[in-house]
């Protein structure tokens, strides 16, 4: 086992635990001492187990590298917190430590008067980068993206390139492509490492460079950006402004983290709560953002049991009819939820052509059908055979439940797929509760199905 593995296995001991948890209220420099020299991310685990104020004493004692990897690791709202327990001028270091691109998503979750403390600490020339990286919307390719980038003039020799790059390789982490720009940094070339070195040393950049370079603006969607990377299998995609000129770069770790926010958000948005809330939110700002859903499902509550008592004669001259009600209804749920699954996942993956709607629909109609016969099917015989008591007309019974779950199927399929298209088209996030307005759908659709069908029904049932 090597140094490194040992000291991860050293601190994943429950020992090791125990006297951790010791020292982290009484010694953070020791805390500190023992995460300085484990990955960022198992001391990012060790930190976020930790209060703001303790976790703060423990990356004052960090050197502002290591405190930068660390917290760029960790969940943008707790660094941010970490942020708020240290003194400005610490603080500062740690964000400067930093890439701007993670900087920038920590420092959103701060106060405005502890971001502004924070960033009038840092040098002028690093606080302008953060400055301006956050006047972009964060949901965007500059919202994303990272100042430094590799670029080069196209009147450049191959010679001087290669002097420049290799000092350029000191100032930058990563270095995925070399870009070539004109004297306005605009955008113009790629170039190829093998094409670079195989060149003569006098040529120039513009003699050797590919013309033809991906690139995205600014203010593009950071979900379209992920998936033109991931269709391309880019490394890195570069980022341009309105005037074609080169302020930064996608990587392929921002895409991966845009991946796994965005389908964080569209889980939560589904069922109403908020595409920012995280575990550890305050409890206030989970209450904002859950409450006005909350209004608008127990409005169509109030229309699911408005159709109810519209049949009400007809509930108390059967009252077996309330168990069937709310299996119609509960299947049509589940048959819309696995709908409305496939539709927004299609939209996310670029698959909502408006060509493409009929076939959709047409498909969704067919599959509701046959769930509808099948599922129709068993209940007829389940009601046939008394399932719930015995009724002098389970033949009839059994067909009303049949008839409703066979439309119910229907009505939620199609509707599972309509509703996500149709926010889409009027400009709201597909995923935004499309499950409250599929559930008003296929309860309503059930309770009218089943309870319209026994009152025409009636004269045989008496």
């Amino acid at each position: 086992m090597n140094d490194k593995q040992s000291e991860i296995s050293e601190a994943s001991d429950p020992q090791t635990d125990r006297d951790e948890s010791q020292v982290d209220s009484h010694e953070p420099d020791v805390v500190a001492g023992r995460i300085e020299d484990i990955p960022a991310a198992d001391g990012a685990d060790v930190l976020e187990e930790m209060s703001p104020a303790k976790a703060a004493d423990v990356a004052e004692y960090l050197d502002p590298d290591t405190a930068g990897r660390i917290l760029s690791e960790m969940d943008p709202m707790l660094a941010a917190g970490v942020l708020t327990d240290m003194e400005p001028p610490e603080a500062s270091m740690v964000v400067s430590a930093m890439r701007p691109d993670d900087a920038v998503d920590v420092l959103e979750h701060l106060p405005a008067r502890v971001h502004d403390a924070i960033v009038d600490e840092m040098e002028p020339e690093e606080a302008a980068e953060v400055r301006q990286l956050e006047k972009y919307p964060p949901d965007t390719a500059g919202g994303i993206m990272s100042p430094e980038v590799t670029a080069l003039a196209e009147n450049l020799t191959v010679q001087e390139a290669v002097e420049e790059l290799r000092r350029l390789s000191e100032e930058l982490e990563q270095m995925f492509y070399v870009y070539v720009v004109d004297q306005r940094r605009h955008l113009v070339g790629v170039l190829s490492m093998r094409d670079l070195i195989l060149a003569r040393p006098e040529r120039r950049l513009s003699q050797i460079m590919r013309s033809e370079v991906a690139s995205v603006p600014v203010t593009m969607d950071q979900e379209q950006v992920a998936r033109i990377m991931q269709r391309n299998n880019y490394l890195a995609m570069p980022v341009v402004d309105e005037r074609h000129r080169l302020i930064g770069i996608v990587t392929a770790d921002d895409v991966a983290d845009v991946i796994q926010e965005e389908a964080t958000e569209d889980l939560q948005k589904m069922f109403g709560a908020g595409a920012e809330e995280r575990l550890l939110s305050p409890w206030t700002f989970s209450f904002r953002k859950r409450i006005w859903w909350l209004e608008v499902n127990l409005a169509t509550a109030f229309l699911a049991a408005w159709v109810i008592s519209r049949f009400d004669t007809v509930i108390a001259l059967l009252p077996i009819l309330a168990a069937w009600q709310s299996i119609v209804s509960g299947m049509g749920g589940n048959a819309g939820a696995q709908a409305l699954a496939v539709a927004i996942r299609g939209i996310a993956m670029g698959e909502s052509a408006p060509r493409l709607i009929g076939r959709v629909l047409h498909r969704e109609f067919l599959v509701g059908l046959l769930e509808g016969t099948a599922i129709g099917l068993t209940c007829w015989l389940c009601a046939a055979a008394g399932i719930f008591g015995y009724h002098s007309h389970p033949f009839f019974i059994g067909l009303i439940v049949f008839l409703a779950l066979l439309f119910n199927h229907i009505n939620a399929c199609v509707t599972g797929v309509l509703i996500p298209f149709a926010m889409k088209r009027f400009g709201f996030d597909p995923a935004q509760s499309s499950t409250i307005f599929a559930t008003t759908f296929t309860d309503c659709g059930g309770f009218f199905a089943t309870l319209w069908l026994a009152e025409q029904f009636m004269r045989w049932l008496k």
